[in-house]
């Protein structure tokens, strides 16, 4: 497993401690959404891929399945290693994602799933831009529960007990804007939104929930008892958890060859 050397940083709890957790819950994007990519990117055909932030290596390794030439970098140890113990066929980079650590003009598609909200996000772009060849593309993306779903009650009312009560707004919220490339050297930019439905064992879900670092920061210091208030209830769930989703999948290109860079005012 390749690295780079990186100044040591703070890392959220979640990418310190979780990582075995998240390699555990954390469900991969549906073929959709990796079809609307390579859509837009035409086939693999053995191209070079880098999914940045890449956390326990799934995105990384589905696009080597799909035939691209993928590379995972992430600034996480316990992440880098979890995707490795996963995926070690894969090369794996550890650096951040405003600082690729990789020459220019390598790669021809950059990925970030459910990541790009951690980055500071004008020097990344550049970065992603740096490293894609003229015509390559940046894909970036999301998914959400779709809002007011019932078994939601069950995590409401685990927090409830915790004191914890979310704005009533919260599961609309999203970590992201719609407009993610005006101001970068990314052109071309298109959103594509999709839904799709997930499947969880009651054990399956909370162990999702516990992945979530939002829960986390709203609980604090007693985010061990809500999580223990949540396998309570979950285990009195007897049923398989459907759950609708909405994938949010954003694309832009580097300018091909020849073409001028065009930045929004």
């Amino acid at each position: 497993m390749a690295e780079f050397a990186v100044q040591p940083s703070d890392e959220p709890f979640d990418f310190r401690r979780q990582a075995a957790t998240y390699g555990k819950f954390r469900r991969d994007y549906s073929d959709t959404l990796y079809d609307a990519i390579m859509a837009r990117t035409g086939p693999a055909g053995g191209r070079a891929a880098l999914d940045v932030g890449c956390g326990t290596g799934f995105v990384t390794r589905s696009l080597a399945a799909r035939g691209w030439r993928s590379v995972g970098l992430d600034f996480s140890r316990p992440m880098l290693a979890e995707a490795h113990a996963a995926g070690p066929d894969r090369p794996l980079v550890r650096a951040r994602g405003e600082a690729l650590a990789i020459g220019g003009e390598r790669v021809a598609l950059v990925t970030s799933g459910t990541a790009f909200h951690w980055f500071a996000p004008v020097p990344a772009l550049e970065e992603f831009s740096r490293v894609l060849v003229p015509g390559g593309w940046a894909a970036l993306f999301w998914r959400y529960a779709v809002p007011k779903q019932p078994h939601m009650a069950m995590v409401r009312d685990s927090l409830r007990d915790v004191d914890v009560v979310l704005p009533d707004a919260f599961e609309e919220l999203r970590p992201h804007g719609s407009n993610l490339f005006d101001g970068s050297p990314l052109v071309d930019a298109v959103e594509e939104r999709f839904r799709t439905t997930l499947e969880f064992t009651p054990q399956e879900f909370h162990g999702q929930v516990s992945t979530f670092e939002s829960m986390r920061r709203f609980c604090g210091d007693r985010f061990a008892e809500f999580l223990d208030r949540l396998a309570e209830r979950v285990a009195r769930h007897a049923t398989i958890i459907r759950e609708e989703n909405e994938e949010y999948l954003y694309l832009a290109r580097r300018p091909a060859q020849g073409q001028s860079f065009s930045r929004t005012p």
